[in-house]
């Protein structure tokens, strides 16, 4: 018999939050990834598509939990006109970055998580990497949810990945397989689904309109 994988529950996921001390904005845009991938990954189950939901949700929440370990311009910059980090939490992710010299933000959160959550520290690893050519379908979307949000708004994969060429110095073979993954990945999640791309900041926005008009119609009846 197969044993259940252990994940955190939504609340333990936004505690960590608090724990590591990690800025608002970076909170406000896991909570916006978080909305899209289990939006897509609703979709795909919606047609009988083999995918974990609750996975994607954890997934989606920690994803860019320690960012802030290959952060070097902390509080102002061209990015933020105002600062958004507390001296606590810039002493807390300095000290961070000596005790993981060198380490992107899923090896961080994989060493923080590999002896509770071990499926979940895995897939953390693996789902912002550039060499996972074989991603899971939860890993997949979330990778993809990612590359749709812009701080908390939903963007083009272009203006998505051009951002992230001013943020990060990397090279641009790395950023041009960046671009290609997310284009594959863009194709194969929406050949399942009734709707485009571009529709997607408009689905999203119906189904929460949707959502709001249940609501204050019970409201109303009660």
């Amino acid at each position: 018999m197969k044993t259940a994988m252990r994940l955190p529950t939504e609340q333990q996921c936004l505690n960590y939050f608090t724990e590591y001390k990690v800025p608002d904005n970076i909170l406000k845009h896991c909570c916006k990834v978080r909305e899209v991938a289990v939006f897509l990954a609703e979709r795909l189950k919606e047609r009988n598509f083999p995918i974990d939901i609750e996975f994607v949700s954890c997934l989606a929440y920690f994803h860019d939990l320690c960012k802030m370990i290959v952060i070097t311009d902390f509080g102002k910059n061209k990015f933020h006109q105002e600062a958004v980090i507390t001296p606590e939490q810039a002493e807390f992710w300095k000290k961070m970055q000596q005790k993981f010299p060198q380490h992107y933000e899923g090896e961080v959160a994989y060493e923080l998580f590999k002896e509770i959550y071990p499926e979940l520290a895995s897939s953390l690893k693996k789902v912002s990497s550039s060499k996972n050519d074989t991603p899971t379908w939860e890993e997949m979307v979330v990778h993809y949810a990612d590359l749709r949000v812009l701080g908390e708004r939903v963007v083009t994969v272009r203006e998505r990945v051009a951002y992230l060429r001013q943020r990060y110095q990397h090279s641009q073979e790395i950023w041009q397989k960046h671009q290609q993954m997310a284009q594959e990945q863009e194709q194969k999640i929406f050949s399942h689904l009734a709707f485009t791309p571009d529709d997607l900041g408009m689905e999203i926005s119906r189904k929460f309109e949707n959502k709001n008009m249940i609501k204050a119609i019970y409201q109303e009846q009660q």
